[in-house]
């Protein structure tokens, strides 16, 4: 870790998902991804890339702040920066997963894994994963400030079934962590109001089901 680098749990928990000799930080923005990757040797290169010049410079000046080598800096949309055989790990994060899904779409050859943190259509990306033939390795909750996000490290499948059961398309991974709990408490509480309000609606049956697969696997657990 680098001293005065402040990661947020969300962040941390991406990072702490890379591995690989050469990462692209698709949309880097501030580039602290970027950094904290190469800093603590996940990685041996980074490629920073992101569709502004004005945010991509952001990822510039601080890296020239924390005396980090070995990132280059490029301007351009998604990964159509990026050659084939540059890099073996990509990461996308604070998008929606139907941006992630379009930028994937075009994926340079000789990349194995991928962590993902996707801020809607979470469900659609995962299927799309499994469809295109990753098998997801770790899926998890992360709280932050009230907030809950996904993140998704997705790996080329060698030879391993990447099908997902209902439970994994919903939920994501079988990992109970108190983040976990309190998501589902969080949906608890949507259902709750919703099925008053509009007890027949697509959302509140989601949310129905959502609460009983979480029941299920926590009974098979034990």
């Amino acid at each position: 870790m680098i001293d005065g680098l402040k990661l947020d749990k969300r962040l941390r928990s991406i990072v702490d998902l890379v591995d690989g000799d050469a990462l692209a930080d698709v949309g880097c923005d501030h580039g602290k991804v970027s950094i904290a990757c190469l800093a603590e040797g996940r990685v041996k290169s980074v490629i920073a890339c992101d569709i502004s010049q004005k945010s991509l410079q952001k990822a510039v000046d601080l890296a020239k702040l924390f005396r980090v080598d070995g990132i280059q800096f490029r301007v351009g949309d998604g990964l159509s920066v990026i050659a084939d055989g540059e890099v073996d790990c990509v990461v996308i994060a604070g998008m929606g997963g139907s941006e992630i899904m379009n930028i994937l779409a075009n994926m340079p050859k000789g990349v194995e894994r991928l962590v993902l943190s996707p801020q809607k259509n979470i469900v659609e990306l995962r299927e799309f994963l499994s469809q295109s033939g990753y098998y997801i390795a770790k899926d998890i909750i992360v709280e932050e400030s009230g907030k809950f996000y996904v993140v998704i490290k997705a790996e080329t499948s060698k030879g391993r079934d990447c099908s997902l059961d209902r439970a994994q398309t919903l939920l994501g991974g079988v990992e109970q962590t108190d983040d976990f709990e309190k998501y589902m408490a969080h949906i608890q509480q949507k259902y709750d109001t919703l099925s008053r309000q509009s007890p027949s609606c697509r959302q509140c049956r989601l949310y129905e089901e959502m609460l009983a697969l979480a029941k299920e696997r926590e009974r098979c657990s034990k």
